[in-house]
């Protein structure tokens, strides 16, 4: 199993660099992958002066100044992605409005992964497109790279964040083709909710299917998903992590940095994303402060 078909959304020369050290950890399972590069072009959002007249001379620029760069970074696609591919292709399309998510993601429907980078500070041309849109929009898993990615030689040390909602069932699922030549994988529950005695409980996992090493009280849902992964011959553990007072997203943070994760696997918006907008929320903590490579999926 793994990622045959992948989309990697790119905006500016600098940005492929990245993709090109996310594409050569995914090629290093030796398995075929074809590889679709995609640079869109937004349609720019015009306004008319006080006495109603639109300068087209903007709308001109607007398309000239992408078409180079789309040309630039199709060169630099073209001479480098068979170094980590078996079949490519490189697509300029332009978007109907003002946000390329939504072309992005109507590509991803016919893709196994999406491959798109954090937005660099250094780098205008990253800044287009809100990465909250397209994870948000998308149903097809999204491995984001981090604007100040150091790659690992492999990707060996997997955690997933896991709450046991739909989405990071979801993002559990789609992180497979990355599990399974792992060292190392960690199912991360922060704050775990007490499990119910096994006398009240309705369901428990009988005594001979429990990993023995499983902390105690780990909830129900958690074991089954590590039995799931057992069945693909994945060996996973199960850490059940206090916040200690710390909000979720700083807590999973230091988890991350302390065991030296290589890829974290989240599910994707489990709140509404107006609630995350107001209140904050994991999704779009991450999203502006990435530690590693992030798989979202929803």
């Amino acid at each position: 199993m793994s990622y045959r078909t992948v989309i990697a959304y790119i905006r500016s020369t600098q940005e492929l660099q990245r993709m090109f050290k996310a594409l050569a950890l995914l090629a290093k399972d030796g398995e075929p992958m074809h590889v679709t590069g995609l640079y869109v072009i937004p349609t720019p959002v015009i306004y008319s002066d006080a006495s109603g007249f639109i300068d087209a001379s903007f709308y001109e620029g607007h398309l000239k100044h992408h078409q180079k760069n789309a040309e630039d970074v199709a060169l630099l696609f073209q001479q480098q992605i068979s170094n980590y591919s078996t079949t490519s292709e490189f697509l300029i399309v332009r978007s109907e409005n003002d946000n390329a998510s939504q072309t992005v993601n109507e590509f991803g429907m016919a893709a196994d992964l999406i491959l798109a980078g954090q937005a660099d500070p250094d780098d205008p041309e990253t800044q287009i497109t809100p990465l909250d849109q397209l994870v948000y929009n998308t149903k097809t898993p999204a491995l984001i790279v981090p604007y100040n990615f150091h790659p690992p030689r492999n990707i060996r040390q997997l955690a997933i964040a896991f709450n046991g909602k739909y989405e990071a069932s979801s993002a559990a699922f789609d992180a497979l083709p990355l599990a399974r030549n792992c060292a190392t994988v960690r199912i991360v529950w922060i704050n775990a909710p007490k499990q119910e005695s096994e006398e009240a409980a309705t369901t428990v996992i009988p005594d001979p299917l429990r990993d023995p090493s499983a902390p105690r009280g780990a909830p129900d849902i958690a074991l089954r998903l590590q039995q799931a992964y057992q069945r693909h011959d994945i060996a996973a553990s199960i850490d059940l992590v206090p916040s200690d007072g710390q909000t979720v997203q700083d807590r999973l943070r230091d988890y991350v940095e302390t065991n030296n994760i290589d890829v974290l696997i989240m599910g994707a918006y489990s709140q509404s994303r107006l609630k995350e907008l107001i209140f904050g929320g994991v999704t779009r903590s991450f999203l502006a402060n990435m530690p590693c490579l992030t798989l979202f999926s929803r």
